[in-house]
């Protein structure tokens, strides 16, 4: 049974019709990801659905009584509250179950016979409801749903809140919810590999329906059983997930291109007749000059699909584009970076990953020089020149127009190529009309391909991408991927995004935990096995458990201690002892968590050892960060 249909829906804003005799139907629990090009219309679409915005024609019809919850991608949350407050406000409807469910079993202990059956059928309908809702769990599943987000200071205030914890909190409140239709807008953005793998799961077992917009390849492809893409108003369906989605485009385009080829003849032939100076004299006439204006937007559709995106540098690279030897990073007594050496050679594309706050962005700040090692040294080659895409896309000014953007003048300079701007925008998906619109007007992914047109021009030969990929529509990252992958310099990129990560890294640099960043040759499914290698080695007693970073080296207690008083050097020695109980209880706490079934203990049980892990990382930091002082004073 259908939970929505669609039929012939269409939505102008002013000239510009963005949905056009849209039809669709999505399942009672079906899971189906929309894509298109940013402005396409998706989240135009969703908000219909949500019923924030009315659509100017066509019929939406829903199932009867149904929930929807809507995950936008800029949430709007109550500033004043606490975390734990604002979820809370999401189980209201749950605990008036509850309650009611309650207080019909009071009853039915003094009902008459007369009432009894009415009581009985009404607990019967509550008691269905709140299973599909899960919420005789919900006290369990809040403790599992915050801390799967990564949600831990239930106290710290809304308005406190990063962009990203903020969207936690959001999608949290709607799991929680769990309504018969999830709208998910870019739910990934701001997740590290863990929430949304957990994330990943969590959809494919949902119950209900959902209906989701996402750039994360890896993650529309695992999710979605039917892909939805909008194109030119209208829509085309595909069976399967990503992979089969490219499959079926591949196969319309070709049929596309086949009738492509009847449409040139037909141009051509209509071309020719209005260059002799048609007259719309008549109706059969008139009907012949509406086709071929037809016609023509039609070749228009054609073409613009073959839009390409080259990245060239006109700089030398020389022998040292960039090296790290042996750099370290702390702050505030927690290492975020030990001992880390890498080298830049033409042509590398390193990918850095891991948990959000282990000190990637740090990394690329000292890259920047905009903060510097507490160890080790930067060298930039004398030819190297850096770009850099900052991922709070910060850098344009809302009052100026698209193409004031790049400049004065009509003309740009693209790798030693003299360029109109009108066609290099173009080549960033910005149409003639588009380049006219005021930058506060864009959305976000707009103002990504912007900032990259932007980039670009700076003829950088290393470029430092922070979360480039937020955003961004899945035909700008085809052409990304493809222009990086072709790109003659250097890229240092921070991203969460696997499929891109697969497809144009040459390197992986691994945050591990503890100041431990390792370096992986390959792109990103080459890393996976070597983790997946480990886990077996670690299982056969061979090697290390992944899941727990190496230690930092520590000397035997007996090393001579050499500028230590005696007290010190008793304090030194009671540390690595100290240091190598907390990381044993610290093990014992990751594997608990790293299984499922724990989430089914009490709750209290779950949120004390969350606690407990919390402050053993805490403790961690504090006490290795004292261990490091004394050894260098020993060492002194």
């Amino acid at each position: 049974m259908n939970i929505l249909d669609l039929s012939h829906l269409s939505k102008s804003y002013g000239m510009r019709e963005v949905l056009k005799d849209v039809t669709l139907t999505v399942g009672e629990s079906e899971k189906v990801g929309f894509v298109g090009r940013n402005g396409c219309g998706k989240t135009t679409l969703f908000r219909i659905i949500a019923g924030m915005e009315p659509a100017d024609g066509g019929e939406v019809a829903y199932k009867r009584g149904i929930s929807i919850g809507y995950l936008l991608q800029d949430p709007v949350l109550t500033e004043d509250r606490t975390v734990a407050e604002e979820v809370q406000t999401a189980l209201v409807e749950i605990r008036k179950k509850r309650e009611r469910y309650q207080a019909i079993a009071d009853a039915l202990r003094s009902a008459a016979s007369a009432e009894m059956e009415k009581l009985l059928g009404e607990q019967q309908s509550v008691g269905e409801w709140l299973n599909h809702h899960q919420g005789w769990q919900i006290d369990h599943r809040i403790d599992e749903v915050l801390l799967r987000l990564g949600i831990l200071d239930r106290n710290e205030k809304v308005l406190m809140l990063s962009g990203g914890m903020r969207k936690r909190v959001a999608l949290a409140k709607l799991v929680l919810q769990s309504p018969d239709l999830l709208l998910l807008d870019e739910p990934t953005n701001h997740l590290d590999a863990a929430t949304t793998a957990w994330l990943e799961e969590f959809l494919i077992g949902y119950p209900g329906a959902v209906m989701l917009i996402t750039h994360d390849r890896y993650f529309l492809d695992r999710v979605s059983q039917r892909i939805f893409e909008i194109e030119s108003g209208g829509v085309y369906s595909y069976l399967g997930g990503y992979i089969d989605y490219l499959e079926g485009r591949a196969e319309r385009l070709l049929h596309d291109s086949r009738e492509q080829g009847r449409l040139i003849t037909l141009l051509r032939r209509e071309t020719e007749w209005m260059r002799r100076g048609a007259k719309a004299r008549s109706t059969k006439s008139k009907a012949r000059i509406d086709r071929f204006y037809a016609m023509q937007d039609e070749r228009k559709d054609h073409v613009e699909r073959d839009i390409g995106l080259r990245l060239e540098t006109d700089q030398r690279l020389g022998h040292t584009i960039l090296e790290l030897d042996e750099i370290g990073k702390s702050f505030e007594g927690r290492v975020l970076i030990r001992d880390l050496s890498l080298k830049l050679k033409a042509g590398d594309r390193i990918g850095i990953i891991g948990p959000n706050g282990a000190g990637k962005t740090t990394l690329l700040r000292m890259i920047l020089g905009e903060d510097e090692p507490t160890a080790g040294r930067i060298v930039r080659g004398k030819n190297t020149k850096t770009a850099y895409f900052d991922q709070k896309r910060e850098i344009l000014d809302p009052n100026l127009k698209v193409e004031e953007v790049l400049g004065e003048g009509d003309w740009v300079t693209v790798g030693g190529e003299r360029r109109h701007k009108t066609g290099y925008l173009g080549d960033f998906l910005f149409e003639h009309h588009d380049q006219k619109r005021f930058i506060r007007t864009l959305s976000g992914g707009e103002r990504a391909r912007l900032i990259l047109a932007k980039m670009m021009l700076e003829s950088a030969n290393l470029l430092i991408l922070d979360e480039p990929t937020n955003d961004l529509d899945i035909p700008t990252l085809q052409l990304f991927d493809d222009a990086l992958v072709g790109y003659n310099g250097c890229v240092l990129m921070v991203t969460h995004d696997r499929f891109f990560l697969d497809k144009v890294a040459t390197g992986i640099l691994s945050f591990e935990g503890e100041g431990r960043v390792r370096y992986t040759e390959g792109n990103y499914e080459t890393y996976l096995t070597r983790l997946k290698n480990e886990e077996a080695l670690a299982e056969k007693g061979e090697g290390r458990r992944v899941s727990s970073p190496e230690p930092p080296p520590k000397p035997s207690v007996s090393a001579e201690r050499k500028g230590l008083s005696f007290k010190e050097k008793k304090e030194l020695e009671g540390i690595e002892r100290e240091i190598e109980k907390l990381e044993e209880r610290k093990r014992e706490l990751e594997v608990f968590f790293a299984n499922p079934s724990a989430y089914a203990k009490e709750s209290e049980t779950v949120t004390g050892w969350a606690r407990e892990l919390s402050e053993i990382e805490k403790g961690l930091e504090e006490k290795i960060a004292r261990w490091e002082t004394l050894e260098t004073k020993r060492a002194g």
